[in-house]
């Protein structure tokens, strides 16, 4: 019998689908990166940095290890897809900050580009973010990622 790989990571082993809450997070925020077409270093640095913030992510051991294990869990699949299996995963407060995580990813770079905005906006709809919180949430990344 084959033993199944494991890729590093606080999940324990490959899988192809999410299996909790923090899968699911962590899916909106690997869409969030690649929501504009290009990687920046600084939307990594957020993957890092919500990883070690959010207790929802305590047992993950490595950021970057488990941010690749969901990224290959949702490998092949098309955005609407990916957002919906999140979506049924996340409680209405867990919605929320997957919204505020893609966010922050989002305006990493102190703009938002026409993809992240349309990315954004429908995973406001899908997780069911009412759309005045979701303004209150955008206003604090933005004003959390200034430089000037």
């Amino acid at each position: 019998m084959k033993k199944e790989e494991t890729c590093g990571c606080a999940c324990g082993g490959s899988h192809r689908t999410l299996r909790s809450q923090s899968d699911a997070v962590m899916a909106i925020c690997v869409l969030a990166l690649a929501s504009d077409g290009k990687l920046d270093k600084r939307e990594l640095s957020r993957i890092d940095t919500m990883v070690a913030m959010n207790p929802l992510f305590d047992r993950v051991k490595s950021a970057r290890e488990y941010a690749a294990c969901v990224a290959e869990a949702v490998e092949g699949k098309g955005r609407a897809e990916v957002i919906a299996e999140a979506a049924s995963l996340l409680s209405a407060r867990l919605s929320e900050t997957a919204y505020a995580w893609a966010a922050q990813i989002a305006l990493a770079d102190g703009k938002v580009l026409p993809g992240e905005h349309k990315f954004l906006s429908d995973i406001r709809k899908a997780l069911k973010v009412h759309g005045v919180l979701a303004g209150k949430i955008n206003a604090v990344a933005a004003i959390l990622n200034r430089s000037k």
